[in-house]
């Protein structure tokens, strides 16, 4: 348990840190970014529209003086018809997921809309839940100062501030991923010792339900967790045995029926949650369906899209990454022509995705030593501890000290959790693997890693507090002898 001492101590600082970054949000230093497309999405809820965006977000105000990436991006969408080359305007769109939208459109019913103030404001303040979760989390796997190390990350992730004090989807989706990543470790310990475990798992299915309507890159995280619940005690065996602490295997059950249960249940749950958007999907498009029309036009942006001219006057950090490789292959690619995005006109978004993900899949395994490269690249860009693009020095030293050590004694740390912390640390060592594998082979980045920086931080002190041990015991043998 942790202790409430700890918890407040922890959370105070957290506050201070919060009324700081909202004082500077005060005075627009963050970017709004994708918050405009969120926010029209939000308004046009609240007129009754639906759930689309307005023709204007095709013509924006500061399209005249803005850079020429800028301008050739919105020459791109209107010539095509469609925002990111993609989302129709004036229709019902299955782009995106709906939830952080209607999160936006609540807080625009009370503050007014366009409010993005009051958006980062009320995202501050959800922050301080997102530590406590945090907190919950690591009290699980770690204890005294250790503890409480993990609970000043959680409190000054530079990462994390940075994102509640921007009107984006990642502030919510880490709170409710935090939660959900809590509420299964909690079920897998109940999965082994018995109890009550049905409304956990009622209270699971609904929380990851709440985070795949923020970001779909929750479901396979849920998935695993419903994969691994009904075998959970051959896993505990399995672990128990690698620590040299289980000798005897005859007879020892390895099959869970109260987490096949329990993963039904959750599975029901979901589903059950997931009927709205998806009837709602099936009157759009023909097609029951959950998964927004995305993943083709993040496919491109992350491969083909790099050898076009639309990669021309790119941001400073994607030059860096990617302008080697584009110069080297540029002149020698495989299938050339799928690299380019589609001549678009009237298609519809999910005729549009299933296109571009054709496509873009044909063209990766055409050059396959080119998209293992571009993953190796885009490992560099999932787990830089500092941005790119030309932003302040304090950016970078900010990085480097919140996430540098963390990259250091992340994997095996993860390896000490899952040795150490039996089914609940193996989860935890997974997720962070599958979780980064799943945006290294798609798209990928720092708002895209944020979610997932709290687990790894936990992953990495279980790494530093083994070291420590390790140091003590030699030191204690070196004297001692």
């Amino acid at each position: 348990m942790v202790e409430k001492a700890l918890i407040r101590k922890i959370l105070l600082i957290a506050l201070i840190a919060r009324i700081l970054v909202f004082g500077a949000a005060s005075q627009d230093i963050f970017m709004i970014g994708e918050g405009r497309t969120q926010a029209n999405l939000a308004e046009n809820l609240l007129r009754g529209k639906g759930f689309m965006i307005s023709r204007s977000m095709m013509h924006p105000a500061e399209e005249e003086n803005a850079p020429l990436m800028f301008r050739r991006s919105f020459e791109f969408y209107r010539r095509v018809d469609g925002y990111y080359g993609a989302l129709r305007p004036e229709q019902p769109t299955i782009f995106l997921v709906p939830g952080y939208a209607f999160f936006m459109a609540g807080i625009f019913a009370v503050f007014g809309p366009g409010n993005f103030l009051a958006v980062r404001g009320v995202q501050l303040i959800l922050g301080l839940l997102t530590v406590l979760i945090g907190l919950k989390l690591a009290g699980r796997f770690l204890s005294g100062r250790y503890l409480f190390f993990a609970g000043l990350f959680f409190a000054l992730d530079p990462f994390e501030l940075y994102y509640e004090a921007m009107p984006a989807t990642q502030a919510l989706f880490s709170l409710l991923f935090l939660l959900g990543i809590l509420l299964s470790v909690r079920l897998l310990e109940s999965s082994l010792k018995g109890g009550r475990f049905l409304l956990k798992a009622i209270l699971t299915g609904i929380v990851w339900a709440a985070a795949f309507y923020v970001r779909p890159a929750s479901l396979p995280v849920m998935v695993w967790l419903l994969l691994i619940l009904p075998f959970t005690p051959i896993l505990k065996l399995i672990l128990d045995r690698m620590r040299g602490t289980c000798e005897k295997v005859r007879g020892k059950r390895w099959f869970s029926g109260n987490g096949l249960l329990a993963a039904v249940t959750i599975l029901v749950v979901f589903s059950l949650m997931m009927l709205p958007w998806g009837i709602r999907n099936k009157r759009v498009s023909g097609t029951f369906r959950i998964m927004p029309a995305q993943g083709g036009v993040n496919l491109w942006e992350y491969n083909g899209r790099i050898f076009t001219d639309h990669f021309l006057n790119e941001a400073r950090g994607a030059l860096l990454l990617y302008s080697d490789l584009r110069d080297q292959y540029i002149d020698r690619l495989n299938s050339p022509e799928l690299a380019e995005f589609p001549e678009f006109r009237d298609e519809p978004e999910w005729v549009r995705d299933r296109i571009l993900y054709e496509r873009n899949i044909r063209f990766m395994f055409d050059n396959p030593v080119l998209t293992l490269r571009l993953i190796l690249l885009r490992f560099v860009e999932f787990f830089k501890p500092f941005p790119l693009n030309s932003f302040s020095p304090f950016y970078t030293i900010a990085g480097l000290l919140a996430l540098f050590w963390v990259l250091f004694f992340l994997w095996g740390g993860a390896v000490r959790c899952s040795l150490e912390n039996g089914v609940e640390g193996l989860f935890l060592a997974t997720l962070i693997a599958g979780y980064s594998l799943m945006h290294l082979l798609t798209a990928s980045g720092t708002p895209h890693r944020v979610a997932v920086d709290f687990p790894m931080a936990i992953a990495a002190i279980c790494g530093i507090r083994y070291s420590v041990r390790r140091y003590l015991a030699w030191k204690e043998q070196r004297y001692a002898g």
